[in-house]
């Protein structure tokens, strides 16, 4: 990335913070007023969480120009790309994961990105638009929860995204538990769209949470050098993702075997009724043939002058048509 050799004039370092907090030794949290972000950097105890909006042009600049992180770093804050990624450059790590927006404070299941840097005292976290993790929390911040390291607050971020991917894959499974217990009753006709949305509900969240999975599986093996004191941290990170992705896979599992089942037992159903239909088709058809035999109205036939004639018709197709259904019967039972 080419920097301009003088920043803007609105890069001040505070300019355009969406909100920071200098944790001290023991984890307590301050907000950061304008004009102390520089010294909670610069100060020996504790760390700092940065939270920046990355349409704001003024945080980008404060990124740009005064973020105590490399250049590489800064320029994975920056970059558009949008897809998973987890790197290690000397004692930082910066990274893009999976996130839900959070709209109007109203939470959605729409998956979003968050960028994050982690640093020895330094933890600056960068959005688009609003997210649920985060806002859960700087609410726990505001309700006194303590975090002691950079590490801690972000596995607290990754925890309430985890939370809130449990919550819906228990909706999803209480969805579920509702159609099988449809199905197994008798399908009602809207039981495979109830099915469709959980399938693909759970393999967008599932996808998320395997590519997340496997970025801190690797993250695991390339701290132990440069950073040994995460390499614990990152572990129980990994296996809370490992807990949250296994669930969802089961979720879909569940979602891909009832869709089978119903359209087994759909098939059934349709079996059952074509079959219906078959018997009275063929058992109707004697019948339908004595009878237009006998409305031919052509000379000699039977029954024409004798007494009673329509009667003994009418018990030659009955004959016929019971004849018919005996046989087909008999075929049924071989």
């Amino acid at each position: 990335m080419n920097r301009p050799e003088q920043p803007p004039v609105d890069s001040t370092p505070a300019a355009g913070i969406i909100s920071a907090f200098h944790f001290d030794a023991e984890g307590k949290a301050r907000s950061l007023q304008s004009g102390e972000m520089t010294a909670a950097l610069n100060s020996p105890y504790g760390f700092v969480w940065v939270h920046l909006s990355r349409a704001d042009i003024r945080c980008r600049n404060w990124v740009e120009f005064h973020a105590p992180l490399a250049e590489v770093v800064r320029e994975i804050l920056l970059s558009d790309e949008d897809h998973q990624r987890v790197e290690v450059y000397g004692r930082e790590i910066v990274g893009v994961i999976p996130e839900l927006h959070l709209e109007f404070d109203n939470p959605t299941e729409e998956l979003t990105r968050l960028r994050f840097a982690l640093a020895d005292r330094l933890l600056v976290t960068m959005r688009r638009i609003p997210l649920r993790s985060v806002e859960n929390v700087r609410r726990a911040i505001a309700a006194g929860t303590l975090y002691t390291t950079p590490i801690e607050l972000l596995d607290a971020i990754i925890d309430h995204f985890a939370d809130v991917i449990g919550k819906l894959a228990e909706r999803i499974g209480n969805d579920l538990d509702a159609v099988e217990e449809r199905i197994a009753h008798g399908p009602r006709g809207n039981e495979s769209l109830l099915i469709a949305r959980a399938r693909s509900q759970s393999v967008r969240v599932h996808r998320q949470l395997s590519q997340m999975r496997g970025l801190f599986h690797r993250l695991e093996l390339r701290v132990i050098g440069p950073l040994p004191e995460l390499a614990a941290p990152v572990q129980s990170l990994a296996q809370k993702i490992d807990d949250f992705d296994h669930s969802v896979a089961g979720i879909h599992d569940r979602a891909r075997l009832l869709q089978e089942e119903l359209a087994g037992r759909m098939a059934e159903l349709t079996n059952r009724r074509l079959l219906t239909l078959s018997i009275l088709t063929a058992g109707i058809l004697p019948p339908t043939l004595v009878t237009g035999f006998f409305g031919m109205n052509t000379k000699d036939l039977p029954f024409l002058d004798t007494p009673g004639g329509t009667w003994y018709a009418l018990a030659l197709a009955a004959g016929a048509a019971t004849l018919t259904y005996f046989a087909i019967q008999r075929m049924r039972a071989l």
